[in-house]
């Protein structure tokens, strides 16, 4: 029985040893491609300033689609 036991434990570190190793070397490459992207990453290019009348356009944009939405589901009470 006691070597039963003892096999059992044996078993038990060699999987969580395998999992620990298996997950630590994840690790490493997720965090090594990481730095390999950021490094060849093409710079992202300055968003140019959103101008008032383009704000403006998207505000009336978006205030015609709540209006088209409304129209088309009435509110239920």
């Amino acid at each position: 029985m006691d070597e039963l036991i003892n096999q059992g434990l044996q078993l038990m570190a060699l999987g969580m040893g395998t999992v620990f190793l298996f997950l630590g070397l994840l690790i490493f490459v997720i965090t090594l491609v990481s730095r390999v992207i950021q490094k060849y990453e093409l710079k992202a290019e300055a968003p140019a300033s959103t101008s008032t009348s383009s704000h403006d356009d998207l505000v009336d944009v978006i205030s015609a689609a709540i209006q088209q939405y409304r129209s088309d589901h009435p509110r239920r009470k």
